[in-house]
């Protein structure tokens, strides 16, 4: 990773972000903002797996990355602190494509993966110790998290067969993903016999970027998630238990509720006390998310067709410029509700 992994992401965006957003939209984007605005175009733009998986990012760190990849001739600086690959840059991020984390799912995990890991390190550190008959002090320090384990473990019988169990399921899981990956996870685990080790640890141990090794701990993590959702992992299940990944945000959800009630736009903003805008947010947040979400009260068929037309001709998702195109036919609104269950289509 001659550039760093952190231009390797932030290239990543910039090719499907097109030039149309900014830095700050890679920020929010990485950060898990929960603005109406970060989360449309991490759906529209196809970038929903990498949303909140960098939580501690700084825009500092993503201007570095630019000028990294901009020095390198492999981006090329445009207004207002947008980018886009040059051909160079086409063809470099061509040739890393296997440094995708290809389980990730920021959209669905990013809120709940942390919970999910405090769980199954615990859990694994207290199955380790308690087959030695060792005392330890716990790896997580989460009261939350200590009451789950400790009636996790009691109500499950045999600590043997437990251990045995998860041993299993953990070597079936890794056998999955790459050696590196498998490594990169192994080391985070704490045992009876080893405390795991940090990301800076492990990158110094496999001579790696430590950003590098974050996203492929996450990529794992939310594999053992989606194997445990998919019903393919028992004992992942059971660590997810009451952990439900939210799809929408709290505010947006008690919009939806008033809309299942047939409340309109301006009765939902009276009755919540909030703007028309607002509510309008909500509303595309809806449609990009809920399968079978009707946007047919908010636009008319035949205008939803133009602004899909209209979309797909110009390839691009800057409102403005469709909306020129139709002759100012279409509110922003509408443009944005069309866009939203479009992409939801694709995504659900």
């Amino acid at each position: 990773m001659r550039h760093g992994y952190a231009s390797f992401l932030l290239a990543h965006c910039l090719r499907r972000f097109n030039g149309e957003r900014t830095l700050a939209a890679v920020y929010h984007l990485f950060s898990g903002k929960k603005s109406a605005q970060t989360l449309q175009d991490s759906k529209w733009f196809r970038l929903e797996p990498f949303f909140g998986t960098w939580k501690d990012v700084t825009v500092a760190e993503l201007d570095t990355a630019a000028q990294v990849l901009a020095e390198q001739r492999l981006a090329a600086p445009g207004d207002n602190r947008t980018y886009r690959l040059t051909e160079a840059g086409e063809r470099w991020l061509d040739g890393q494509e296997m440094l995708l984390p290809r389980h990730l799912n920021g959209w669905r995990y990013h809120e709940i993966d942390q919970l999910f890991w405090q769980r199954l390190s615990l859990v694994g550190q207290t199955l380790s110790n308690l087959v030695y008959g060792q005392r330890f002090a716990p790896i997580c320090r989460d009261e939350r998290t200590l009451l789950w384990v400790k009636q996790y473990v009691l109500a499950n019988g045999s600590r043997q067969a437990l251990a045995a169990a998860f041993y299993n399921e953990f070597i079936r899981l890794l056998r999955a993903v790459s050696e590196e990956e498998a490594t990169v996870f192994t080391l985070r685990l704490t045992s009876a016999a080893r405390i795991g080790w940090t990301a800076e640890q492990i990158a110094a141990y496999l001579q790696t970027d430590a950003l590098y090794v974050q996203f492929q701990f996450r990529n794992v993590l939310h594999y053992m998630m989606a194997e445990a959702e998919a019903g393919r992992a028992p004992l992942m299940a059971e660590m997810m238990a009451g952990l439900v990944p939210v799809q929408l945000t709290q505010s947006a959800q008690k919009t939806y509720e008033w809309l299942k009630k047939g409340k309109t736009i301006e009765e939902i903003a009276a009755l919540r006390r909030l703007k028309r805008s607002t509510i309008e947010d909500h509303i595309v947040e809806i449609a990009a998310n809920v399968p079978g979400f009707s946007i047919a009260p908010f636009v008319a068929d035949e205008k939803a067709a133009s602004i899909q037309a209209a979309a797909r001709a110009l390839g691009t998702r800057k409102l403005k410029h469709i909306r020129d195109t139709l002759g100012g036919a279409a509110s922003y609104f509408e443009i944005r509700l069309v866009l939203a269950k479009e992409v939801g289509r694709w995504m659900n």
